[in-house]
């Protein structure tokens, strides 16, 4: 992957987390908050969510990874995730909450590429948002957003290690990460 190109879906990246960031002013990002639901969130989500998609082609492109359809669909990208990319990176978000009540998720963790939208509720109602946004109103929600966001993290951070070391690979490893997340083990 060239560098630039990187940096550049690196820059969005970090525009839909602030996006994300601003709303902790309005809904405290807790689990305990997670099913609030808003204009905003749904915004995030199909920003979000849209990038991915542009996301799992490059690493499709950079595994040799080709679809057997005309498009590339999450049941691809869930072949591509069962093969390649270690399937138990979960987050937490870092924001301050009375009694650490932080949101913990792990955006692959149930991912089955022989089921429906390969498994992921988030993808699916990111669909249901993206087809009819005012019936799936309640689906544009906080836990949806910040697992949206994670999974555009997390995705980011294995295109990383498509950049040559002579492009600053180690040093977008250092640099590109983020004060909202903190790694769950």
């Amino acid at each position: 992957m060239n560098r630039s190109v990187f940096e550049m879906h690196w820059q969005y990246y970090m525009s839909i987390e602030n996006m994300l960031v601003k709303t902790n002013q309005y809904v405290t990002h807790s689990d305990k908050n997670k099913n609030v639901y808003s204009d905003e969130f749904s915004s995030i989500i199909l920003l979000s969510c849209s990038e991915i998609d542009s996301l799992f082609k490059q690493l499709c492109l950079n595994f040799g990874f080709q679809s057997k359809s005309k498009y590339l669909k999450m049941k691809d990208y869930a072949h591509l995730i069962e093969k390649y990319i270690n399937n138990d990176f979960g987050l937490a978000t870092s924001i301050r909450t009375i009694n650490d009540d932080s949101i913990i998720i792990f955006p692959f963790e149930n991912i089955d590429a022989s089921k429906s939208y390969a498994n992921l509720k988030w993808w699916k109602d990111y669909q249901s948002i993206k087809h009819d946004r005012i019936k799936n109103v309640s689906k544009g929600n906080l836990l949806n957003a910040v697992t949206s966001v994670a999974a555009q993290f997390i995705i980011l951070r294995e295109l990383i290690e498509f950049i040559h070391e002579s492009n600053g690979q180690e040093y977008l490893r250092k640099k590109c990460w983020s004060e909202y997340w903190i790694p769950v083990v």
